[in-house]
C-alpha cells in the first residue's frame, strides 16, 4: 500500500495477528503484543479494505494481479498413542487451564517459552526432546536460548533429552531415551509442541507469492524480512 499498490487484505477470523496472537501471550512477550497493535493501527492510515471473518478457498475467485500466500502452518501430529489428550501449544497459550504438573513435548523455541512461563507461574513444567540439546533450529537468537537453558538448569527444571514420546497417558507420559529405556513421566496435563508444517492455500506461480510460515516455518524476524522481500519485488 505504501508503494502505490491496491490492497485487499482476507482474514477467515474475526480479528487480526493469526497465530501471532497466541506467541505473545506469555507474560514476558509484552513487546510482542505492542508490535501487534502498532500493525494494527499501521493498517487504518492507509487505504487497504480490510475483510474480517472472510475465508478464501479459491484463489482464482479474487480476480487480482497479485496474490499474496500467508496462511500460516498447521500443528504437526505424532502418531503416539493417546496423543488426543494432549493439550496443543496454541490452545495452551491461547488460555487453555492448567494443572500443576505440566509436561511439554517438544524443546524447541516454542516448547521452552511456554515451559519457561509455567514455571513463572508457579507450575512445575518438565521438558521432553528428541533432539540432543533445546532449541536446536538455526537462526534464533543466542541470548535467548542461552537464557533459557541456563534458566531451566538454574532452576532444577526437568529436561530429558534424546527422549522420544511413546504414549499420552490419562496421569502423564510414557518415554522412552536414548539407552531404550521406557519410563513414565507423571504429569497432570501434556502441552504438545513438536513443531509445524507450512499450510499455504494454494501453490506457487507467476503472480502467486507465499511468504511466512505458509512458506517456511519461521521466526518473527523471517516472516518480516520474507514479506519485505516479496512486496518490494512487485
Amino acid at each position: 500500500s505504501k508503494r502505490g499498490h491496491k490492497v485487499t487484505l482476507y482474514e477467515k477470523t474475526d480479528e487480526l495477528g493469526g497465530v501471532f496472537i497466541a506467541a505473545s501471550a506469555p507474560s514476558f512477550k509484552e513487546k510482542d503484543r505492542a508490535l501487534i497493535a502498532w500493525y494494527i493501527r499501521e493498517l487504518k492510515k492507509y487505504p487497504i479494505e480490510v475483510k474480517l471473518g472472510t475465508e478464501v478457498t479459491d484463489i482464482k475467485e479474487l480476480n487480482a494481479d497479485e496474490i499474496i500466500i500467508a496462511t500460516g502452518a498447521k500443528a504437526k501430529n505424532i502418531p503416539v498413542a493417546g496423543a488426543e489428550k494432549a493439550i496443543e501449544a496454541v490452545d495452551f497459550l491461547l488460555g487453555k487451564e492448567v494443572g500443576e504438573n505440566i509436561t511439554v513435548i517438544g524443546g524447541g523455541l516454542t516448547g521452552c517459552e511456554i515451559a519457561y512461563e509455567l514455571y513463572l507461574n508457579g507450575k512445575k513444567p518438565t521438558i521432553v526432546e528428541m533432539q540432543d540439546d533445546l532449541v536446536t533450529t538455526p537462526g534464533i537468537c543466542l541470548a535467548n536460548t542461552s537464557y533459557l537453558r541456563d534458566f531451566f538448569k538454574t532452576n532444577n527444571v526437568p529436561v530429558h533429552l534424546e527422549t522420544s514420546l511413546k504414549e499420552v497417558c490419562d496421569d502423564g507420559v510414557i518415554v522412552k531415551d536414548k539407552e531404550g529405556k521406557e519410563f513414565k513421566i507423571e504429569a497432570d496435563n501434556v502441552i504438545m509442541s513438536v513443531g509445524y508444517n507450512p499450510a499455504p492455500i494454494a501453490k506457487k506461480a507467476k503472480n502467486v507469492h507465499i511468504i511466512g510460515d505458509a512458506k517456511s516455518v519461521g521466526n518473527l524476524r523471517t516472516v518480516i524480512w520474507g514479506a519485505w522481500d516479496t512486496c518490494m519485488k512487485i
